[in-house]
């Protein structure tokens, strides 16, 4: 199974979303992209998901548009909230995203069941 990650900037919770949902399954494959991409990560982004065991250093934000949406079996439409600029408020975002990428996993999972 393949699912896009969409959000506008493909900078902070569509990296987030598309690594969490990776690694809930080897058997998914997730590619995260946005609308109008960003140059790169926030570093504390960064940081705080390697917290959790996840590498998005060297990430390059990707552009929706050098796609075929025909390649992905679901599209899952991520909030697109700016990255905090305070740690506690970037760890609060990223449990967040992690919360809701896992609600559309299960999702997924029973429409497929």
């Amino acid at each position: 199974m393949k699912i896009l990650v969409l959000s506008e900037h493909d900078d902070c919770c569509g990296p987030m979303a598309a690594a969490f949902l990776a690694d809930y399954s080897p058997k998914i494959e997730v590619v995260s992209a946005g609308r109008h991409p960003a140059k790169g990560l926030p570093l504390l982004l960064i940081a705080v998901m390697r917290e959790c065991l996840i590498d998005l250093q060297g990430y390059v934000p990707r552009d929706v548009a050098t796609m075929d949406l025909n390649d992905f079996d679901a599209v899952y439409e991520c909030p697109d909230l700016p990255c905090p600029i305070e740690v506690q408020a970037c760890r609060e975002l990223r449990d967040r995203v992690k919360n809701e990428s896992f609600l559309f996993y299960r999702r997924l999972l029973s429409s497929v069941s």
